[in-house]
């Protein structure tokens, strides 16, 4: 028995046609579009990043992580960036950050040292990335770590635990491209006495020194003042109130400062007891004695003569028009300019002059 296939009318021909034709310029689009995606991930690849951070004339900070131990979404752990004289310097390192400044484009083959104010493990916790991305970056020379007693034990766990990576990246791509020189790291155990603080570095005319601050139970541990060219910044670390921080940040034009709102996590300790969870109810309660309220840190801004007060380490992670709310209403100061720092801000002061250029 013979079948006979029926033929295609016109119709049916024009529609197969632009079928075909459908297929081949959406395939063709997407090559295309393809293409574009590549030209974009090159393009942002070799781009110079923000070398404006390192040619002009200023002290400037990138805040790389405004966060906590408490997951956020919307902030990596402690990290503090700093640029003076052609260099950028990293205060503690935190789970997160080293993606926060990569995704910024700063320029981290500059990175000449890591000051770790403490070692909980959301200050600590990307020292390894930090070391290995900037060298990978560019950095050909050895990498500075500063940090109070005990430094010594964490940067070397670190430098064990990336040891086999770091041979494995020389053997791969060369030490022509990946200079071994820049997988040696140099430790500097800095003073953590309270009361006005120790220079421990001198760089051309930037100036950094290191005090201690009151984390009891967690000592030592510090905070850092930089200062270049007139202009000055102070990063707290994490600490309850403390005379140490105002000493040091006395006329300081910039204090980075953490907060932690004591009555939230008070209200948060008493309910999750009432609901049964004394080890929850514990562990909220013990963070109380060795942490800042907002207006805690503004009074100490407002006694040391600082300028511009920023909170960071900031506890716990809220949505954004609740978090200003509720970590500004304490804020009572009126010669200090107060604000909630986020991640991917950017400080900028000048030298020979007072004006802070703050970009977000």
């Amino acid at each position: 028995m013979t079948r006979i296939q029926p033929s295609l009318g016109s119709t049916d021909r024009r529609a197969t046609t632009l079928l075909v034709a459908l297929l081949l310029s959406t395939a063709l689009g997407c090559e295309s579009m393809i293409s574009r995606m590549v030209d974009a991930a090159v393009a942002r690849q070799i781009s110079a990043g923000r070398q404006d951070l390192l040619t002009d004339d200023a002290l400037s900070v990138f805040l790389c992580g405004t966060g906590s131990p408490l997951a956020d979404p919307d902030a990596a752990a402690a990290c503090t960036m700093v640029f003076a004289g052609g260099k950028a310097y990293v205060v503690d390192v935190g789970p997160g950050s080293q993606e926060v400044a990569q995704l910024a484009g700063m320029p981290r083959e500059k990175l000449a040292g890591i000051f770790l104010t403490h070692f909980h493990s959301d200050h600590i916790g990307e020292l390894g990335e930090w070391a290995m991305q900037s060298w990978v970056a560019g950095r050909s020379q050895a990498l500075d770590f500063y940090g109070p007693e005990g430094v010594e034990q964490v940067v070397g766990g670190f430098r064990d635990a990336y040891r086999l990576d770091d041979g494995y990246r020389i053997e791969h791509h060369g030490a022509d491209l990946l200079p071994p020189s820049g997988t040696e790291w140099v430790v500097h155990t800095v003073p953590s006495a309270n009361g006005p603080g120790s220079r421990i570095l001198e760089d051309g005319d930037l100036v950094v020194t290191a005090f201690g601050v009151d984390h009891e139970p967690v000592a030592p541990a510090v905070g850092y003042r930089f200062d270049y060219r007139g202009r000055s910044v102070v990063i707290s670390g994490d600490t309850d109130v403390s005379d140490s921080v105002v000493v040091n940040s006395k006329d300081a034009d910039l204090l980075l400062h953490e907060v932690l709102l004591k009555s939230l996590i008070r209200q948060v300790s008493d309910r999750v007891g009432e609901s049964g969870y004394p080890r929850q109810q514990r562990l909220a309660a013990d963070v109380l004695d060795y942490h800042t309220s907002p207006g805690e840190a503004a009074e100490a801004a407002e006694r040391a003569g600082v300028d511009t007060l920023v909170f960071t380490h900031i506890v716990p992670p809220l949505p954004g028009a609740v978090r200003n709310w509720l970590f500004m209403r304490e804020v009572d100061v009126e010669d200090v300019d107060v604000m909630l720092g986020e991640d991917g801000m950017i400080f900028r002061l000048p030298a020979g002059s007072d004006e802070i250029d703050i970009e977000s």
